[in-house]
């Protein structure tokens, strides 16, 4: 199954894909991902309702042609943001 994001840009589960990919034949650019992440039903739509997540539309030129380390700032950018003014701490005011 692949799932279109933007023009020219998939997400897929497809073994397919990955098998063409491990043949030399598949997509040009790739960027390939393993994790898990477990929510409880309806928690990560909560979390998105609340704000907690920064996200931005996929960017091709993010994703395949910007050094790994500098994509969570090139991503952050196009919501306005300049991550490193982003504090880790939590406080009150």
């Amino acid at each position: 199954m692949s799932t279109d994001l933007s023009e020219g840009l998939q997400l897929t589960t497809s073994l397919d894909v990955l098998e063409a990919i491990a043949n030399g034949g598949g997509p040009n650019d790739y960027l390939m991902v393993l994790g898990y992440a477990g929510w409880d039903a309806g928690q990560l739509e909560d979390e998105l309702s609340r704000n907690l997540w920064l996200s931005c539309p996929a960017n091709f030129d993010i994703l395949f042609r910007t050094a790994p380390e500098d994509r969570l700032s090139a991503a952050a950018a196009q919501l306005g943001i300049d991550i490193n003014l982003l504090s880790d701490q939590a406080g009150h005011a």
